[in-house]
């Protein structure tokens, strides 16, 4: 009794501990913003495609309509309950409701529409892919009846290109150039200041979500081969064990396992747990399951205090992407070296 007591007590403590350091986890980080900064110029265009917006935002323009991920890119949401219309996902524009961008387009008098292709553009979900847009634009008529134009940005070819191929489109060609020197000067500062690789250091990533209408929440386990691998983990050289999940029965959606209980942890003993999203949700579930079963100390994350909340990254807000990965860097590379 007296073991099981203390085990609690540790455990309670560590978690109480890295609740209060638990940084606060989104979706992405925001652009930066200055007092007296102007607000940006919403542009008569509709544009159709995360990264397109990104950068337009970037160069300091918004679109008056746009089609985009609002379900995993929060900024894009936060656009659109502001500065944009929101005419649905790339998917929906074409096969939930064709109508709605040429519908748009006529009642609004826009008569500009820009569309982005990235191959792959969604790694989770490929049926999204704003070029599909194409096709049913032409089909609906609408290029020829009211004389609108669609141009394609490119962003297959590197980021710095498709920056100066918005810029010339909005009409923010100076900025682009700005724009794109930044970045590139940021990525290389980044990588080179990326910790040693840590390759035998696992890592199991749970996004938190909350439900607004309820109060309640849920973890999903990030699954191997996703954004975070691609853009975070491997260039860290970490290892995404997520995947014990799915062999433990959890059923594998678009990237994620749907997770009902968190128990699979002690079978896979992480070195590292990563919260995205609302990460209160996290702390919430990990709490519960360490009163359920005090076992939960002994997993290494846990017992060493490497739990640490972090942004999400999709390849939406592809300007912020250095930022997330420094964050993510210099989070866990102490992490790594006290494997």
């Amino acid at each position: 009794m007296i073991a099981v007591t203390s085990v609690r007590t540790r455990v309670c403590a560590t978690l109480i501990v890295l609740v209060a350091v638990l940084m606060i986890a989104s979706t992405g980080v925001a652009a930066k913003v200055r007092p007296g900064m102007p607000p940006p110029e919403r542009q008569d265009v509709v544009m159709i495609g995360d990264r397109l917006v990104n950068v337009a935002y970037h160069l300091g323009v918004v679109p008056r309509a746009m089609s985009i991920r609002g379900d995993v890119w929060a900024f894009g949401r936060t656009l659109a309950e502001t500065s944009s219309m929101i005419l649905g996902c790339p998917h929906y524009i074409v096969a939930k409701d064709p109508e709605i961008v040429p519908r748009t387009l006529g009642e609004t008098g826009i008569r500009r529409v820009l569309i982005e292709h990235t191959p792959g553009f969604d790694r989770l979900k490929p049926f999204r892919d704003p070029m599909n847009a194409v096709p049913m634009l032409e089909k609906s008529g609408v290029l020829d009846e009211l004389d609108v134009t669609v141009e394609v940005v490119a962003f297959g070819s590197g980021l710095e290109p498709a920056i100066r191929r918005v810029g010339a489109l909005v009409g923010r060609t100076e900025q682009a150039e700005a724009l794109a020197r930044a970045y590139a000067t940021q990525m290389e500062t980044v990588r080179a200041r990326l910790p040693a690789a840590g390759a035998d250091t696992e890592v199991v990533i749970l996004n938190g979500v909350h439900q607004h209408d309820t109060g309640r929440g849920f973890v999903r386990v990030e699954l191997p081969g996703g954004y975070a691998d691609a853009f975070l983990l491997e260039p860290l050289g970490l290892t995404n064990v997520g995947g014990t999940f799915v062999e433990a029965g959890a059923m594998a959606r678009h990237g994620f396992a749907m997770v009902v209980s968190l128990a699979p942890l002690k079978t896979i003993q992480p070195d590292v747990l990563v919260a995205t999203g609302d990460a209160d949700v996290v702390q919430r579930k990990l709490a519960a399951a360490r009163q359920r079963d005090p076992a939960f100390a002994e997993i290494p994350a846990i017992a060493n205090g490497a739990v640490f909340a972090l942004p999400a990254y999709v390849d939406s807000g592809v300007i912020e992407y250095p930022a997330v990965l420094r964050r993510w860097a210099v989070t866990l590379a102490a992490a790594v070296r006290a494997k």
